[in-house]
């Protein structure tokens, strides 16, 4: 039998494997004696070393999660956050055959079957304590969003890509090996802290898949991590172009964090935020308005740094109000933006300058500048997928240059775009509305060209999935504005 034959009969009947000796032999040894001699020469920290992997994915666990995760960590691995005592577990293990090391930035791997049997021998009490210790480790990699407001955090991004392996495979023992954590609230506080990176990253589904997770694990709903936590399920929905849905988690979020920090702390601008983006989205303009102003004033107060953030959002909003003046102004009011320069939009790298720079390409296109309007709405595009691939933000920018395109008389360039849109947004399962709202516009595009079964064609998938998506929308008109109701107006 190959070892990759063997994997699948060792998970279902492990305990057996390990007792059962060779047929037809007079070797006395079992499986499970064999591992009781290799792991019981082990000193105490070379056999924390060994069981703490047991619990990460087995590839590769980066030496760097071991040193940086295990600041304020228990006594007991204490030993982790020095270089050099991690270095000598390792090496009598190595010596061992038990792990293997390698690398510049060094990585430990530990085959699966080794994994399992050191599993095996723990009793529930240790199992508990190295889970936790895991989660410890693992909260590291990812920022924490529940306590202060910092925005997106593209420069852990590369943290979060190390521990997000391992952070799947804690809640794949937790939910097919029974392997609990001691601290459930510590974990639920790291599937929180993944979520937002998964969330910023746009991997919707398997972010609320975790996010609701960890809201099923907290127990205390008046908590700011609570808060935080349904503050993000709001974001997934508003992102999903579900507006009103959003407005519920958002409005209990603002209701918890005033409640813990009183109503003029500045965090509380950041709820007013996401409130007043769903209003927008709702088309309660005076609502949104008035909860914009209301966040500028708490981070004026506080002379927070993220006062740009406010006046971005405010200046989405007055677009839509149609005030692209006013609305220019208001961007131009943002520290990092002071002249709108290409380079002050990208230069940091982060996606949510982006999608300033798309916001600015539509009140530049609202003015009757179409020309720079297309630039911009191109760098942003260029930005995106780059950064993001072929994901949600990527198709509703390639849409915008699409449109600017087809104002501007290019219809080639511009049929070849939304045909992309279409097909890229067939790859993930939150692209439906985008896919839509492109075959609405093809359709429209190949009916002026006399291009009739195909303007058909892309008609009835269009209105078959608004009626999927919307089935309070499957009577409407088949118009832009419409179709245009499944996806946002402004996707950050």
């Amino acid at each position: 039998m190959s070892l990759n034959e063997f994997l699948p009969l060792y998970k279902r009947h492990s305990s057996k494997i390990h007792a059962r000796k060779t047929p037809g032999s007079d070797y006395k040894y079992t499986l499970s004696s064999v591992w009781d001699v290799s792991f019981e020469k082990l000193t105490e920290n070379s056999t924390r070393l060994l069981n703490l992997p047991s619990f990460f994915e087995p590839g590769s666990v980066s030496e760097e999660i071991l040193l940086q995760g295990s600041q304020s960590i228990v006594d007991e691995f204490a030993f982790l956050s020095d270089e050099m005592d991690v270095g000598d577990a390792s090496e009598e293990l190595l010596r061992a055959a038990l792990i293997n090391r390698a690398g510049v930035s060094p990585t430990l791997s530990i085959h699966s079957l080794v994994q399992s049997a050191a599993r095996t021998r723990l009793i529930e009490t240790q199992t508990a304590e190295y889970f936790d210790a895991a989660v410890h480790l693992l909260r590291w990699g990812f920022p924490d969003h529940s306590s202060t407001d910092i925005g997106h955090q593209i420069a852990a991004w590369g943290r979060c890509e190390k521990c997000l392996p391992h952070v799947y495979h804690l809640v794949q023992l937790a939910k097919h090996e029974g392997k609990n954590p001691g601290d459930r609230q510590q974990y639920a506080n790291l599937l929180l802290r993944c979520s937002w990176y998964l969330y910023e990253s746009e991997m919707y589904t398997i972010a609320r898949g975790m996010v609701e997770q960890a809201i099923s694990i907290f127990e205390d709903t008046t908590s700011l991590e609570y808060a935080s936590a349904i503050d993000l399920g709001g974001l997934i929905d508003l992102d999903l172009a579900q507006p009103a849905q959003a407005l519920e988690p958002f409005t209990r979020a603002l209701e918890i964090r005033k409640a813990n920090l009183g109503s003029d702390d500045p965090f509380i601008a950041y709820s007013l935020n996401n409130v007043a983006l769903a209003y927008t989205e709702l088309g309660e303009l005076d609502l949104a308005l008035a909860a914009h102003r209301e966040a500028i004033r708490l981070r004026l107060k506080a002379n927070s740094n993220r006062i740009g953030n406010s006046y971005s959002n405010i200046s989405s909003l007055l677009l839509r109000m149609g005030r692209p003046e006013e609305a220019e102004q208001s961007l131009a009011k943002c520290p990092a933006l002071k002249d709108f320069s290409d380079e002050t939009f990208l230069s940091t790298g982060n996606p949510r300058f982006s999608g300033d720079m798309v916001l600015l390409s539509r009140i530049r296109l609202a003015q009757g500048r179409l020309p720079d309007a297309l630039r911009l709405a191109s760098k942003a595009l260029e930005f995106r997928r780059k950064l993001l691939g072929n994901r949600l933000k990527t198709c509703d920018s390639q849409y915008d240059v699409a449109s600017m395109l087809l104002k501007d008389g290019h219809i080639i360039s511009a049929m070849q775009l939304l045909q992309d849109v279409v097909g890229i947004s067939e790859t993930f399962v939150e692209g439906d509305g985008q896919r839509a709202r492109a075959l609405y516009t093809l359709s429209k595009v190949y009916a002026v060209r006399d291009m009739l079964a195909e303007s058909t064609a892309c008609r009835e998938k269009a209105v078959a999935l608004r009626s999927l998506l919307r089935p309070d929308l499957k009577d409407a008109p088949f118009e832009e504005e419409e179709l245009s109701k499944l996806c946002l107006w402004m996707l950050w």
